[in-house]
Order: structure tokens, then C-alpha cells, then sequence
């Protein structure tokens, strides 16, 4: 029994050297030295706090050596083959992930190498801890893995194009607009102010009337319409589009390109025309322009009146123009409804208003302004003299003020007026020159475009 017990144990002892050994032979021969972030040192046997900004990018080296297998003329060389190095920013609930890896390499007995990784962290990273795991393997062996604690913070000055949308997605016909709309949002710690979008085609030549918009702290905002016209006669092709996103006084610019698919037109075709790749032809100056009342009465200090702008196209062609005020910057408020780019079909009428109220330390009296109407590309195709007086409310008695207000309220009412007869007597031209081009037809028998 005693050597039956005997037996047993050393056969149990055996079990368990070949399990060490076989345990040993899978452990991964090499050791990391060293892991240094942006150059910083970090500390394995210690927790670090080391403090990022999101929406930036870092380097990362790693130091790793293969163990020596040759001690005092004993062992065996340990070379090491196909190994490979990952580095991970674990936790980011994301698909595309924050994370490297460097392609496969050797490692010679007792060699130390040192691997450079790039990780780009995104703008929307969540404020928090992170681990930075740090894993050396190759094909047979366990992993070697070192994990690091970093802190992610917010960049002062942080804004993202998340999305550019383009109409027409797929294809815009020559002598028609193509038109933008951007989407920011600032992950940066700052409200920013006066953040510049524009929106071009350097092929072209082209480029919108740029847009400026305030964005808060984690606040999104959409671009106005930012319109292209391609001229009739560009030639057909693939063109790039570029958005460019300014802010905090130029110190910050980034860019994201578009595809803009140009199919050539028949209007250029027809005219007998070469199709060109970059023609830059004005708009025809043929819309119809409108001021509803050009003289108002302004109190300073309540409320404000309205201007009228009507704006006809009496053509086949899309019109784009972009509505803006000069000189009212310094004594008055205005904004303009429903939107300053305004997209006419043919044949079709809109208005735009302009609404105009005086500051307080505005003096009384006449104060002109005009209204800049440009085209797509930005030339200024007609201004509009207008003009405000300024009067002030609080410095007449009562029955001053009353009649004022009654006048104000007549003015109103005249201006409904008048723009309900103008566009009746719109409506009845078109009317009556569809009809005149129904007899043309009838009479000779062609069809004009």
C-alpha cells in the first residue's frame, strides 16, 4: 500500500511539471518596458491620470523587448515571430473605435524595439476615466497586456461638421442650383460667435454667399441654404464640393467635400453652344423686383414696421437670389423673413420682409438703408433705396402718440392692399400670357422654349 501510495504521489508530481512547463511554454517571451503617451511617462505599477483633450490626436510608444533566453551560456535563443502590437481606448460606445494596431514584426532573443500608434479621439467622447490597454501577442502565446487610466476632457474650441446635406443628392442639371445645408455641433467648453460656413466649388469657380451662425456649448445649428448655380453650358462631370467651417477669428478652419454630379443641359444644346467646363455666365436680369411701401414711420424703441420685398420670375429658368441690409447696422434691428435666400421657379412670385425697428439711442429723423439683392454667385444684381423716420413715441402727449398709432395701423392695412392688387394683377398677366402662347401654338403649329 505505501508504495502504491508512493507511486501515485510521483505520478501526481509528474502531472503537474508537465502542466508548469506547458503553462510556461504558452506565456509570451517579451516584456513591456515602457508606455508613454504625448511623450509622458506612464507609471505600470501605479494608477495614472493623464489629461486629454477630445477631438485631438495622440501619440503613443511602446518599448518591448524579447527575454533573454540564453542565461550564462544556458537556454535556448528566444526569437519571436509575428508579433504584434494593439493599443485601445476601451469604452467609447461607438463603431468606429479608438484603437491601433501595427502590422506583424519579429523580435530577436534579448532585442528591444520601440512601435509608434496613432490614436485619433473624437469630438463627442463622453468627459470621463478611460483605460488605455496596451496588448503584445502573437499567433501561439497568451497575450501581454498593460493597462493605463487616462482622462478625457473637453477642448475649449470645438466644432464638427456632422453632416452636409446636398440638393440634389445625385445629379444637378447645368443652369440649375444646387444648395447645402450644414450641420455643426460644438463639443468645445466656449459659446462660439460669428462661426463662418461656406460652401464652393473651386473648379468651377463657384462659391455660395456664406452663412454665419452662433452655436453654444453642446448645441447643434443648421446652416441658411447655401445655393450654387452651375452655369447652363459646364460641361458634365463629377466636381468636388467644399465646406469650410471658420470660428474663434479664423484661429480654427476645418473642411469636409461633397460630390456635386453635373449633367449637361439641353438649353445649352439647343442654343447651339460648346459645353464649357467652367463659364461663369451671370444671371438674367429679368426678376421682377417690388417694394411694397419704400418711406415708413419708425418709433424708436417699440416695435418696428415691415418692408416688403416681391420678387417674380417671369422666366422657365430657377432664380436664386440672397436679400441683405447695408446701412442700418449702427441705429437699427433687422431681420429678415421668412429666410434670406430665396429660390423662385419660373413663373412663380414670393416675398421676402424685411423687418426694421429703431434702438433706443437712435436720434430722430430720417435714416436711409438699403436692400442688397445678389445672385448665387454673390454679384449684386439690384439695390433698393429705402427709408426710415425715426419718431419718438415718448416725446409727444398722448393724442400725438394715438394718431401715430392710428397712421401706423392705415399704413398697414393700405400695404395689405396693395400687395393683395399686386399680385392679382401678377396673376392675370400670367393668365393672359399663357393664353396668348396657347393661340401662338394653335396658329403656328412650333413649340418655343
Amino acid at each position: 500500500m505505501k508504495i502504491a501510495k508512493k507511486l501515485f504521489s510521483l505520478i501526481l508530481l509528474f502531472v503537474i511539471a508537465i502542466l508548469a512547463v506547458s503553462s510556461f511554454a504558452n506565456a509570451l517571451d517579451a516584456e513591456i518596458e515602457w508606455v508613454k503617451v504625448e511623450g509622458d511617462l506612464l507609471d505600470k505599477d501605479d494608477t495614472n491620470s493623464l489629461s486629454l483633450d477630445r477631438d485631438s490626436t495622440i501619440q503613443v510608444k511602446v518599448k518591448i523587448t524579447a527575454i533573454d533566453g540564453v542565461v550564462d551560456g544556458v537556454g535556448n535563443p528566444n526569437d519571436l515571430d509575428d508579433v504584434e502590437l494593439n493599443v485601445k481606448l476601451a469604452g467609447y460606445d461607438h463603431p468606429n473605435k479608438v484603437s491601433e494596431t501595427t502590422d506583424v514584426f519579429d523580435l530577436e532573443d534579448g532585442v528591444s524595439k520601440i512601435k509608434t500608434l496613432t490614436l485619433k479621439l473624437p469630438g463627442n467622447m463622453d468627459e470621463d476615466m478611460y483605460k488605455l490597454r496596451v496588448r503584445v501577442e502573437d499567433r501561439n502565446s497568451d497575450t501581454l497586456e498593460q493597462t493605463f487610466q487616462l482622462k478625457v476632457d473637453p477642448v475649449k474650441h470645438s466644432i464638427v461638421i456632422k453632416d452636409v446635406d446636398v440638393d440634389p443628392s445625385h445629379e444637378v442639371i447645368a443652369g440649375r442650383s444646387v444648395r447645402a445645408l450644414v450641420n455643426l455641433k460644438n463639443y468645445g467648453q466656449k459659446d462660439e460667435e460669428d462661426v463662418k460656413i461656406e460652401f464652393e466649388i473651386p473648379e468651377l469657380g463657384l462659391e455660395a454667399l456664406p452663412d454665419y451662425v452662433d452655436i453654444e456649448e453642446d448645441d447643434n445649428k443648421v446652416s441658411e441654404e447655401l445655393y450654387i448655380r452651375i452655369p447652363t453650358c459646364t460641361k458634365a462631370g463629377e466636381y468636388e464640393g467644399v465646406v469650410t467651417v471658420s470660428y474663434h477669428d479664423d484661429d480654427y478652419v476645418i473642411e469636409e467635400t461633397v460630390d456635386v454630379e453635373v449633367v449637361e443641359s439641353e438649353l445649352c444644346t439647343k442654343s447651339g453652344s460648346a459645353p464649357a467646363a467652367n463659364n461663369n455666365e451671370p444671371v438674367a436680369a429679368n426678376t421682377q423686383v417690388t417694394v411694397g411701401v419704400a418711406a415708413q414711420d419708425v418709433p424708436k424703441g417699440e416695435g418696428g414696421v415691415i418692408y416688403p420685398i416681391t420678387f417674380t420670375n417671369p422666366s422657365s429658368d430657377v432664380k436664386t437670389y440672397v436679400v441683405g441690409v447695408t446701412g442700418a447696422d449702427e441705429w437699427a434691428t433687422v431681420k429678415i423673413s421668412p429666410l434670406q435666400t430665396v429660390t423662385i421657379a419660373g413663373g412663380e412670385t414670393k416675398s421676402v420682409y424685411v423687418y426694421l425697428s429703431a434702438k433706443d439711442s437712435t436720434s430722430v429723423g430720417e435714416k436711409m438703408f438699403s436692400v442688397d439683392i445678389k445672385d448665387s454667385t454673390g454679384a449684386v444684381v439690384e439695390q433698393v433705396a429705402l427709408t426710415a423716420n425715426v419718431v419718438d413715441l415718448e416725446g409727444g402727449d398722448a393724442e400725438d402718440k394715438s394718431s401715430l398709432k392710428r397712421g401706423l395701423e392705415i399704413v398697414l392695412i393700405v400695404l395689405v392692399i396693395i400687395l393683395i392688387i399686386v399680385g392679382l394683377v401678377i396673376a392675370f398677366k400670367k393668365r393672359s400670357d399663357d393664353d396668348d402662347d396657347d393661340d401662338d401654338d394653335e396658329l403656328g403649329g412650333q413649340t418655343y422654349y
